[in-house]
């Protein structure tokens, strides 16, 4: 049960290794602009102690909102993994998953476990999707979907989904 265990953990780490990236980051912004601002809270600069301490609090934020999106983008692999292998591959199976930089990665990495690696790829391609479109695209769009309960939902609250034909 351990090696099943070891191969989640991997799969999570390769699914979301941009936002484990950011979490990382987020925690050395925390730590760096958080020692600034003790240094410089004697000294009475308050401007610059409420830069330090705003920059601090949005790095210790920065990591929780990873690492929900990290367990999100887990979901969407578990789910397309298993309608690839239900049905074959599909487009339309994709085309819920092509938000985002991070829904791409997951979607991609299931895809590369059944051997779907170049249709996902081309898909991806022809949708004119490129390496460096990170930002989800709904947002560049409509910037004001950030706002929405919805955008929320299914980017940091996706509902659990149990496997069913695999267990990593």
């Amino acid at each position: 049960m351990g090696f099943v265990y070891l191969m989640r953990l991997i799969i999570f780490l390769r699914i979301a290794y941009l936002l484990h990236f950011m979490a990382i980051a987020g925690f050395l912004v925390f730590y760096y602009a958080g020692q600034y601002a003790i240094q410089i809270y004697p000294k009475g600069n308050w401007l610059q102690f409420s830069l330090a301490t705003f920059a601090s609090l949005y790095g210790l934020s920065l990591p929780f909102f990873a690492e929900f999106d990290a367990r999100s983008r887990y979901q969407n692999y578990k789910l397309v993994k298993d309608k690839l292998y239900e049905y074959g591959y599909e487009s339309r199976l994709l085309k819920p998953f092509v938000f985002s930089r991070c829904q791409r990665d997951a979607v991609q990495v299931a895809a590369q476990h059944l051997n779907y690696e170049k249709e996902c790829k081309s898909f991806f391609y022809e949708s004119g999707f490129r390496w460096y479109h990170i930002l989800p695209r709904i947002l560049l769009m409509y910037p004001k979907t950030i706002l929405t309960s919805k955008y929320w939902k299914q980017t940091l609250f996706v509902a659990h989904y149990k496997s069913k034909y695999f267990l990593w």
